[in-house]
């Protein structure tokens, strides 16, 4: 899929739809805050091409975004005052873990989070 900025609220929106109806909760709105920023990440630096797939694995779930680009995102420690630059430490406090594979066509971030 091109992710656009203005679609981001949508899928936003369609993924704490899809996560509320499975009875996350309080926990489907941290994981949408988390693919959030890794949409506008690859809006910003892969053109806005990628795959996002969410799954449920044995009391967690597994968030994947797939990229054409194979720098990996680093975690910055910016200023209180920065405008942007703080996406990564949302999605580093926001998961249980998270991490970045290098692949022949680009990386792979998956993210893991603890589910009730």
């Amino acid at each position: 899929m091109t992710v656009r900025p203005s679609e981001i609220r949508r899928i936003r929106r369609a993924v704490m739809d899809h996560l509320d109806g499975r009875g996350l909760g309080e926990s489907a709105f941290d994981i949408a805050l988390v693919v959030t920023e890794l949409l506008a990440n690859v809006h910003e630096h892969a053109d806005g091409i990628c795959e996002l797939d969410i799954e449920p694995r044995e009391g967690r779930l597994i968030l994947t975004v797939r990229d054409t680009v194979m720098a990996p995102p680093t975690l910055r420690h910016d200023s209180p005052s920065a405008e942007n630059g703080r996406g990564l430490l949302l999605v580093d406090a926001l998961t249980e873990h998270w991490e970045t594979t290098v692949t022949a066509t680009g990386k792979v971030v998956t993210c893991t989070f603890r589910t009730p």
